[in-house]
């Protein structure tokens, strides 16, 4: 019985670590897409998980929603932040936070 549960709980482990290596996938593109539409640099390459919680998906099945931040510039002197929402494996929202506002792609 206690080898069913270390075979169950490991393979949890492998299903979220895999999981989440997408999500970051998905949320790298999402990001440099955005930046691409504005004409913005996409700094440091890389975007960083803010939170994770579960939520409904649009047909109402429990999902992971992740919230990755990534930074941009549009004019290489002022650095302004972003955010992609991925819930499960699906991108939601993209935001950008600039002088004139936030942009919701």
């Amino acid at each position: 019985m206690v080898s069913i549960l270390v075979l169950l709980f490991l393979a949890f482990i492998t299903w979220f670590w895999i999981d989440s290596i997408r999500a970051k996938e998905k949320a790298m593109k999402a990001s440099a897409l955005a930046c691409q539409q504005i004409q913005a640099q996409l700094l440091d390459q890389t975007a960083s998980l803010k939170s994770i919680k579960l939520s409904r998906d649009q047909q109402g099945r429990m999902v992971l929603e992740r919230v990755y931040n990534f930074d941009f510039s549009q004019d290489r002197e002022q650095r302004h932040q972003g955010r992609v929402i991925i819930k499960g494996l699906k991108i939601e929202k993209i935001y950008l936070d600039m002088d004139q506002g936030t942009t919701i792609l």
